[in-house]
């Protein structure tokens, strides 16, 4: 068996957790070392792991250091999203094979184009955490799609909450898996943004209503906060069907089912209704896809950087859409992040004052600054 990969994680919260589950339970990894600000964030992170032979890390509160003494091979980037772009090219640039970077890609599409770059020069392979893409359901999902079990797809429609970046970012990317990954051609949509709200550091709306068009025909919807209703699944209508997606089932209905077809396929790792399935199933298979792709035993990875890329210019393209009042047609050519112009332009006037930042539970102690580096 080949030596197992060897490990650093910038930003020691929630997400890197997720990651570093997915690494230690994959069995082809070593966590040799941690970056945080925060000592307590580094020693939480301990306790997750502590079980674990192949968990042996070091400490550091300068990532930059932590490149270059730890001889890693890659790298999790997991701090706020404004420090994304500044993360995975320093460790682009250390001599590494592959960053894994949580979603969303960054805080603008400029900063998603320099993380690209870098890496490409660098010869580094960049994935990004759209870990549901491995989740049984949402592939049987786009297989029964790709067999025209419900013909041409026309529309899809999802439901969310908590900002289009931070929420959505995981559903446009939903929408490009289920169609094979399609291209998004245009979008078009609105957004309220009536409280001073953030997420990690990055302006968020209160509710927004997108709309997309891609090169399949197939049309898709995201309510963000417009309803009571949320979550991960999505309702697909196609010209012969329509598939009704949860995290973990799927219910199909055509010309031939005589009625709703229930389907719950098995995971490898986790059985649909355990606690914590989708994390478990999805962060782990993530792990096994990202350790061949990293050592060159397939040349195909199911969330790339560009793939992550393309995601978040979806949700950009509807904040684009908002500041402009128009149909955007993708690419999208603003590079900074359309709703920071228009706050700053003050377009979008809050209406109740007073900022707040729906992530600050992840801060520790009395540390209630926005440094990046605190996951």
């Amino acid at each position: 068996m080949a030596d197992k990969l060897r490990v650093g994680v910038i930003g020691c919260g929630d997400m890197t957790v997720n990651h570093g589950m997915g690494y230690m339970n994959s069995s082809k990894y070593e966590i040799v070392a941690i970056s945080d600000l925060s000592d307590q964030a580094m020693k939480d992170y301990d306790d997750h792991f502590a079980e674990w032979d192949d968990y042996k890390a070091e400490h550091f509160t300068d990532a930059v250091e932590m490149l270059e003494k730890s001889e890693l091979d890659v790298v999790s980037v997991g701090v706020w999203d404004t420090g994304h772009s500044a993360m995975t090219r320093a460790a682009a640039s250390s001599g590494i094979k592959g960053v894994l970077c949580e979603k969303p890609m960054a805080d603008t599409l400029g900063a998603a184009n320099d993380m690209m770059l870098v890496c490409r020069r660098n010869n580094v392979k960049l994935a990004v955490g759209h870990q549901r893409r491995w989740l049984p359901a949402y592939t049987l999902a786009k297989d029964l799609i790709a067999d025209g079990e419900i013909g041409d797809v026309s529309f899809i429609k999802v439901y969310a909450r908590d900002g289009l970046p931070n929420y959505s970012s995981h559903q446009a990317d939903l929408f490009r898996y289920l169609l094979s990954d399609a291209e998004c051609t245009w979008a078009m949509g609105n957004v309220e943004r009536e409280t001073d709200r953030w997420a990690r550091a990055i302006p968020i709306e209160d509710k927004a209503l997108a709309v997309f068009g891609f090169d399949t025909g197939t049309e898709a919807m995201i309510l963000s906060g417009l309803t009571p209703k949320h979550g991960w699944g999505a309702e697909i209508f196609g010209t012969e069907g329509t598939i009704k997606l949860t995290l973990e089932d799927l219910q199909i209905m055509n010309g031939r089912t005589n009625g709703w077809d229930h389907r719950v396929p098995n995971g490898k790792h986790a059985s649909p209704g355990d606690d914590n399935f989708e994390v478990i199933e999805g962060c782990i298979e993530q792990a096994h896809a990202f350790a061949a792709w990293v050592n060159g035993d397939t040349d195909e990875y199911r969330s790339i950087g560009m793939s992550g890329y393309k995601a978040l210019e979806m949700v950009h393209a509807i904040y684009e859409s908002a500041r402009t009042h128009t149909q955007v047609q993708l690419p999208v050519k603003t590079m900074v992040h359309p709703l920071g112009v228009m706050i700053d332009d003050g377009h979008l006037p809050v209406r109740y004052p007073g900022r707040f930042d729906i992530r600050n539970h992840s801060l520790r102690g009395d540390n209630v600054t926005l440094d990046t580096e605190n996951a």
